[in-house]
């Protein structure tokens, strides 16, 4: 007996839904096993850099630690992986904790200098004030880390400013990422949040999947806040973030303690 043109179209749609899991298992799983050996690399640089440090070979200890900021780069980068197969499910689930505002700008703009440096390029953070947030603390990190990395990436070796400020009458915080260089078209601003969507395309010397921008949206979107960007008259990018300080997954949280 033949089946039913409905009954073939569920049958299609459960071996799609197979597909996505397999997938999404398969990116988890990536992301784990790559994970894994970077992190142990990582905790033996940072035993050679004490070990260093203990010797007084100050040269060698800047030169380890300099490794094992790029060590630790690369693993936050096969953690995008599992951030992938996390922001396709329905709904993303946060891990909120207190996060310092004015800290995570430091360390973000810490772990970008040489890549600024590698460019041509200058980082320059001004906090306001001494903001917290309750936020999923992996999430913001790489929210503000991407849009650093996209600044230095596509700004032509400008200065990049990073500032952050608290919007309490809002209860918001606000994060403003800005270079100086051949900025966005209206076009191209209207789609870089998309999936697979690169903001310069065909250029050999900025590789990528088209990734980080979809994931910095989504990851906005978990916490219930908002993205966008705009082209400055006087030249650039800016794009602005900005997040509740108390997400609703975060508040439910502290409820249920």
């Amino acid at each position: 007996m033949q089946e039913q043109p409905d009954d073939e179209l569920l049958t299609r749609l459960r071996r799609a839904e197979q597909a996505v899991t397999a997938r999404d298992d398969f990116l988890a799983i990536a992301a784990h096993e790559l994970r894994s050996p970077l992190n142990a690399i990582s905790l033996r640089l940072a035993a050679l850099e004490m070990l260093a440090e203990r010797h007084g070979v100050q040269e060698l200890k800047v030169e380890i630690e300099r490794t094992r900021r790029s060590v630790d780069r690369y693993v936050r980068r096969a953690v995008v992986l599992l951030d992938v197969s996390r922001l396709n499910s329905p709904e993303s689930h946060l891990s909120p904790g207190r996060v310092d505002v004015a800290e995570l700008v430091r360390n973000v703009v810490e772990a970008h200098v040489d890549e600024a440096a590698f460019h041509g390029a200058t980082l320059h953070a001004a906090v306001e004030g001494a903001p917290v947030g309750f936020w999923d603390p992996h999430m913001v990190e790489e929210i503000l880390s991407n849009l650093v990395n996209n600044a230095i990436k596509y700004g032509d070796s400008t200065p990049v400013h990073v500032k952050a400020w608290a919007d309490e009458a809002a209860g918001m915080a606000r994060f403003e990422v800005s270079d100086r260089g051949p900025g966005i078209d209206a076009a191209a601003r209207a789609r870089i949040f998309e999936k697979f969507e690169r903001l310069v395309a065909g250029s050999r010397d900025r590789a990528g999947f088209g990734l980080g921008l979809w994931i910095v949206g989504r990851m906005v979107a978990a916490h219930q806040g908002s993205i966008n960007v705009t082209s400055p008259p006087e030249g650039g990018s800016r794009f602005l973030v900005s997040l509740p300080l108390r997400p609703a997954q975060a508040r439910k949280k502290e409820e249920s303690k």
